[in-house]
Formats: C-alpha cells, structure tokens, sequence
C-alpha cells in the first residue's frame, strides 16, 4: 500500500469513527507512528482533522472540503455506476461541460470513443483525454486550486459565459431538496454557476453519500436541474423527495 492508499482509508476511517489513535493507526497500517502522525498533520494543514497529542477527530465544518486525491478514493464504485449512466446522455456530435469534481472525471472512461467537444476546467479530466482520436477538447483559463485540482477563479467564470454546451455535468459536496447543491468553497460555487448556465440540459452527478447534506456555500437551487443521477445506495424516501424538485431522478445501478 502506497501513502496515498494509505490517506485514503485513514480519512475513510475517520469519516466513519470520527476519532482515530495515532499507535491503533500504525498499528492497523503497519508503518511507524511518526509516519502517521505526518499523515495527520497533511489532513490538519488541509483543515479536514483536528490533531492532538494522542490521535486526531475529524473537523466537520460546513466549510471543509477533502483534496481531490482523498475524494477520487472514496465511493469509488458508485461514481462508476453513475459515470456509465451519465455516459449514456452523451451523443456523437455533442459539445458537454465537464466540472472539477471525481465524479465528472469517471465520465470521461465512457465517452472518449464518441466525437464530441469536451470543456472543462478539470485537469485531471484533461490528463485522462489527452491523446484521444476523437474528443475535441477546450480548458478554461483560471487560477489552480488544488483541493479541486482545476481551475478556479474570476477568469474560469468569464470563460464559462461564452458557451451554450449541450450537456453540463456538474458534482457537488452536497445536495439537499430544500437548499440546493453545495459546496464548502464560494469561490468553487460561483464557478459552478457559471458552469450550470453554460449548458442547455443540466445534470448533477452525485453519489448517496452527498444527499441531504449541506455545505457553506449554494451553486445551485434544486430545480435547477433537469437531471439528477445518482447511485442504487441512496434512501428511496429521499428520492422520492428529490422527484419533487426535479425534472429526472436518475438510478445507477451496479454491474
């Protein structure tokens, strides 16, 4: 197991637990406790956890959101799932917008045999393109943020506004049927407005595990969406409640 592999399950953990000991960790991981305490203190500089002497709680702040790499380990199989379904609205001469998220990133093993013009501010969506024969592809210009391992800024936004894409896909941190989607960062929710105006048909990609959550800043009003996809896991009462709100809710079952 690499370090990366490693950061992954101790934040899964702690997303679970709450709570982790340093010595339980080393233990369970088979590394030095200085080795996990490094880890921990990489999770505290990126404000997730809150470390003491003994171990490390996990900061559940509205406005706290993982780096890209921790996320892109998480709920892995589901945002597949949710990928192939997505995958299936896409059409061979299609323009779509692709935002920074993990999920909008799976979308991309789907439909890179298809010709069609693919936007984004993602760069790992741009990595994973690069040396297609088919998608043409178009990046935003703008300031990197690594926690969403884009672009985002006041320039991405501009960018956004000259578009009419036929499809958006946009991820969230969290989507409730009263407020909307989420994000802890306002400055990723304003360029995720951007985004969600940028396209005719607007779909959200978002696995169980982000519903009825609610984050420090809104992107999007719960209408906002034609479709909502997301995975077989979610709490059909909840679905039934996103119905409501709206156009399409969208399961994507596992293969």
């Amino acid at each position: 197991m690499n370090a990366t592999q490693r950061r992954m399950e101790i934040y899964a953990l702690l997303q679970k637990q709450t709570t982790a000991e340093v010595n339980d960790l080393a233990e369970r991981f088979g590394v030095s406790t200085m080795t996990i305490r490094r880890d921990l203190a990489l999770f505290e500089k990126q404000g997730l956890v809150v470390t003491n002497y003994g171990g490390a709680y996990l900061n559940k702040g509205a406005g706290i959101e993982p780096a890209f790499a921790v996320k892109q380990g998480q709920m892995k199989q589901a945002k597949q799932s949710i990928a192939r379904k997505a995958a299936e609205l896409v059409k061979d001469g299609d323009s779509i917008v692709l935002d920074c998220g993990t999920t909008p990133l799976q979308i991309v093993n789907y439909i890179l045999q298809k010709r069609i013009t693919i936007i984004t501010n993602s760069w790992p969506v741009v990595n994973h393109i690069h040396g297609s024969s088919k998608a043409k592809l178009i990046l935003a210009p703008g300031e990197y943020n690594e926690v969403s391992a884009g672009v985002i800024s006041s320039m991405t936004m501009e960018f956004y506004r000259n578009f009419h894409a036929d499809i958006v896909f946009i991820s969230t941190q969290g989507f409730s049927a009263e407020q909307g989607g989420t994000v802890p960062d306002p400055a990723d929710a304003d360029v995720k407005r951007s985004i969600l105006n940028s396209g005719k048909r607007k779909v959200l990609v978002a696995d169980h595990t982000k519903l009825g959550k609610v984050f420090l800043a809104k992107h999007a009003e719960p209408h906002d969406f034609d479709v909502i996809i997301t995975d077989d896991q979610a709490d059909e009462k909840y679905i039934r409640k996103l119905k409501k709100v709206c156009g399409q809710v969208m399961i994507a079952e596992k293969t």
